[in-house]
């Protein structure tokens, strides 16, 4: 999965910790980068987080797109 992001004064991009990461050369002004890691695997698989903060990372959103593909595969096939 590839992110590009555009940098914002103040904001930040939060991920799994499980993906490589990079920064484009900056063609203009300053870059001060901050990186906290969230390599906890318990930190990953606590639902209660997952649930709350569902698009912290792609891999969630993908996980939860399949769940709901095979949930509606499954009720066409009821049907």
């Amino acid at each position: 999965e590839i992110f590009d992001y555009s940098h914002v004064p103040g904001h930040a991009v939060l991920h799994s910790g499980r993906h490589r990461h990079g920064a484009r050369p900056t063609i203009s002004g300053n870059r001060i980068n901050l990186i906290l890691w969230c390599r906890s695997s318990a930190f990953r698989e606590i639902k209660k987080y997952q649930r709350e903060f569902p698009n912290w990372c792609g891999e969630c959103r993908r996980k939860k797109k399949e769940r709901e593909r095979v949930s509606i595969a499954a009720t066409k096939e009821v049907m």
